[in-house]
């Protein structure tokens, strides 16, 4: 009985250790499982929302933080995260994504097999999310001001109308494309183009007369990776403001490829906004010059500035500024571009041999844009582009671009 009373405690004291060593693998385990749960579901709902944004029509983008109060346009609730069209403005959280692609349709670039008139086209309207600022066109009252989703807003005219002021007669009403008419290339023409092109007829000029002499469409070229990534944002801005086959990337495709919708329009009439620096600036340039070796010389368009690069040289000389870092709306971009006055510029071609009797080399040639230097500019501008060239992931700041620029 002694032996049997001695051996007893040490088994006791085991069981404890054993609860002990339990509970430690449960509270360790435990979050390490919670936590590789959560991250297989958050990888399941980014493979289901990339998979909507490749088959959608919208040109969704996801955002983790509203810049202003936001409601979702299914289930009008307030949300501080979720995606945004930037082409027709619609604001969704993550759980309302697929609904409201397919209940809302975004801007028709083109008119699908409609046969009329290439300037008429009803309202598309929007329901909530309205600018701040904005008035009702029927009793000029604010709309927006209420803390839910309410009031609409015409994706192309941006008009905006209360929803106790919204009638059956505006609904089906005319859009004119508002403020900037001039400068947005209406759907209804490139269906009619489509067409003229099916009959092989390249009468354009006629089309475009329905629109007046003022009519002086707008491409937008933007380089999505100068000034901090900031061409991103203003290429969603312009699509809002304008037709979404206007606003062109050049990251994605080359200017010259971009250009060729001058070809489609009203002779000497069309505009070009760089949005970039001096070096977007000269290659938007210098696929204008290769216009011109293509015989193209009456689609020439006029080219502005909107500067976001570092040194923007070339935009301070045309007028432009030395650098955009939003303190003015796009709005007001696009208004300057309606005023600005057309100057040329004075652009060379040198080509550089090298000398020898079997210099097998080809000569380099380059593209001079003739204005006021003396030469350290040139050399700055040089040696900055050759180190940002070897190290790009040091020079993603404008300011850290200027001071290294500096020294």
């Amino acid at each position: 009985m002694e032996g049997d009373r001695r051996t007893s405690p040490p088994t006791q004291s085991l069981l404890p250790d054993g609860h002990l060593v339990l509970w430690t693998l449960c509270s360790v385990l435990l979050p390490v499982f919670i936590t590789f749960w959560c991250s297989l579901q958050r990888s399941r709902r980014q493979l289901h929302r990339r998979d909507i944004f490749r088959k959608s029509k919208h040109g969704w983008r996801d955002t983790d933080l509203f810049s202003h109060p936001t409601y979702c346009c299914v289930c009008a609730q307030h949300i501080l995260q979720g995606a945004f069209c930037d082409c027709c403005g619609l604001r969704v959280d993550e759980g309302c994504l697929k609904r409201a692609d397919k209940r809302f349709p975004c801007k028709e670039i083109m008119l699908k097999n409609d046969s009329r008139a290439a300037d008429a086209m009803p309202h598309h309207w929007i329901r909530g999310n309205v600018p701040l600022c904005s008035y009702c066109v029927v009793c000029k009252q604010q709309c927006g001001s209420q803390p839910k989703l309410c009031d609409y807003r015409c994706i192309w005219c941006q008009k905006t109308v209360h929803d106790e002021c919204m009638k059956s007669s505006l609904k089906n009403e005319k859009c004119d494309f508002g403020e900037f008419k001039n400068l947005i290339i209406p759907p209804g023409y490139l269906t009619s183009i489509n067409q003229m092109r099916k009959t092989k007829k390249t009468d354009y000029e006629a089309l475009a007369s329905k629109f007046g002499k003022q009519w002086t469409p707008l491409i937008i070229l933007a380089n999505s990776r100068s000034g901090t990534n900031m061409g991103e944002g203003l290429l969603g801005e312009f699509r809002i403001l304008l037709n979404p086959v206007q606003v062109f990337d050049v990251t994605k495709t080359p200017p010259i490829k971009a250009l060729q919708l001058c070809t489609l329009l009203p002779y000497r009439s069309v505009r070009v906004l760089v949005c970039g620096g001096d070096g977007t600036v000269g290659w938007v340039l210098d696929a204008v010059d290769e216009m011109k070796i293509k015989g193209q010389e009456k689609y020439i368009p006029q080219v502005a500035v909107l500067p976001l690069g570092t040194g923007n040289d070339l935009s301070n000389t045309l007028g432009w500024g030395t650098g955009y870092a939003g303190e003015i709306p796009v709005a007001q971009v696009l208004r300057n571009v309606m005023e600005a006055d057309g100057i040329k510029l004075d652009r060379w071609k040198v080509q550089v041999t090298n000398k020898g009797y079997y210099n097998l080399r080809k000569p380099k040639e380059f593209t001079m844009n003739n204005y006021f230097s003396i030469g350290p500019d040139a050399l700055m501008a040089l040696n900055f582009h050759a180190h940002r060239e070897k190290a790009p992931s040091l020079f993603s700041s404008r300011i850290l671009n200027k001071v290294c620029g500096i020294k």
